[in-house]
């Protein structure tokens, strides 16, 4: 199998049989911890992050403290209240994240340089010449968990995963927590792999597992022994052949991927849902793609909204344009699509809004001739406007200049903290 020359070959002289590659740091319970590192007088205390101030929201995050307690992620805090008497709940803060996300990098970065970050809580180092040697792998592991708690916060410990490639690196990670560190040595694979179930392993969710158990794949012990062929079945395609070699301490060339799209979405207030108060945070969220547009250097060819009706129902509606990054443009968009997904909507509430951009084109590219037209060229007048809007919103703060009447939403609306991506500081502001 192809591989890069860079990560696969080592010096001899750092090689004890260990062959590690990678170091994965993953911060423990980190928005729970967060909130502890803030308030000094909920740590050691069970504690539970919530999206929203409701009892019928789910915890997102939940110290060790309440996971002692039967308290885990996806519990429903009057659940949760039930379980633990006094249970402390707090909002959702993820500006606060961000910033502490990025004194962490900092501090890791005085030790090793982060090769990528994975999440708002998780990052990757690559480890070279010495420091592929256990013990020095272990010393370096170390020293940034130290620097974390000493510079960042004393709330804020991770575990550290050291292995010969990235998944079983992030495996590592996982092995021991709070403030563990794991090492898995290519000379003892699959060792301590063996202890895990199948799940455990990233890559392998509910339907994958299912998957491998009917082909008759319950223990690590058995998913070992697949041939790459067989998982490749297993998989139907390529991404199970990779497993393999990962799995087996060997990291798959990185497949290389463009951005197609930005997506904002939010699980609207009670007050929010009738569909005349709906269709203002539509816009919100649209005013708030075309401002992240034009910051990053993109315009969009086109607009999708989907809505998910309070009983259930789910309504989505599209439409193309020639490319921009004209606010105006785009809202007009969506309130055509609103207007189409309004008339077909059973109930006279609404749950969720999702609104993405299509077919993004970095903005000094020429746009394809197909479907352009002179009639889709921006109104410079607009861009002015756009421009002086984003700056003052930028410097005084978000919504003090609007396209319309405001809406009334969460601090954090179209800001929320994906797995894979983790919000720069000015979509705060935007």
């Amino acid at each position: 199998m192809a591989q890069n020359a860079d990560t696969t070959e080592l010096d001899e002289r750092w090689r004890d049989g260990a062959e590690l590659r990678w170091l994965y740091l993953d911060m423990n319970s980190y928005f729970a911890s967060c909130a502890q590192q803030d308030e000094p007088a909920i740590r050691g205390k069970p504690v539970i992050v919530v999206p929203v101030m409701s009892d019928y929201t789910c915890a997102i995050a939940a110290s060790y403290q309440a996971k002692a307690l039967g308290v885990k992620t996806g519990t429903q805090v009057k659940e949760a209240r039930e379980k633990i008497p006094g249970l402390i709940v707090r909002e959702a803060r993820p500006d606060r994240y961000v910033e502490l996300h990025n004194k962490i990098l900092e501090q890791i970065d005085h030790v090793i340089p982060v090769e990528k970050v994975c999440s708002i809580d998780e990052v990757v180092c690559r480890l070279m010449g010495p420091q592929c040697l256990e013990a020095p792998a272990r010393a370096l592991g170390h020293r940034i968990q130290r620097r974390i708690l000493e510079n960042v916060g004393e709330c804020l410990t991770s575990s550290i995963g050291i292995a010969p490639s990235r998944l079983l690196a992030k495996t590592a990670a996982d092995m021991k927590k709070p403030l563990g560190l794991t090492v898995l040595r290519q000379d003892q694979l699959p060792g301590a792999l063996l202890d895990l179930d199948i799940d455990e392993f990233a890559g392998i969710g509910r339907s994958m597992k299912m998957r491998l158990n009917k082909v008759g794949v319950e223990t690590v012990r058995e998913l070992w022994d697949m041939s790459p062929s067989r998982m490749r079945q297993v998989w139907r395609g390529i991404m199970g052949e990779n497993f393999w070699y990962a799995l087996h301490g060997t990291d798959p060339p990185e497949i290389e991927t463009h951005r197609a799209s930005i997506t904002h979405g939010h699980v609207l207030a009670q007050e929010l849902r009738p569909v005349e108060h709906a269709r203002g945070v539509a816009r919100r969220l649209t005013a708030k793609c075309g401002s992240r547009l034009r910051r990053m250097g993109y315009k969009c060819g086109g607009l999708h909204i989907y809505l998910r009706g309070a009983d259930g129902e789910k309504l989505e509606a599209a439409t193309r344009f020639a490319v921009t990054s004209d606010s105006f443009r785009m809202l007009q968009a969506c309130d055509e699509l609103w207007a189409q997904c309004a008339r077909k909507l059973k109930g006279p509430r609404v749950k969720q809004i999702v609104v993405t951009c299509l077919h993004l084109l970095e903005a000094g590219m020429k746009p394809d001739l197909f479907g352009w037209t002179p009639e889709g060229e921006e109104d410079g007048r607009h861009m002015n406007l756009l421009s002086a809007l984003d700056g003052i919103n930028q410097r005084f703060g978000k919504d003090k200049v609007t396209i319309g009447p405001p809406t009334k939403m969460h601090g954090f609306v179209g800001a929320k903290i994906a797995f894979n991506r983790i919000p720069e500081q000015p979509e705060f502001w935007e």
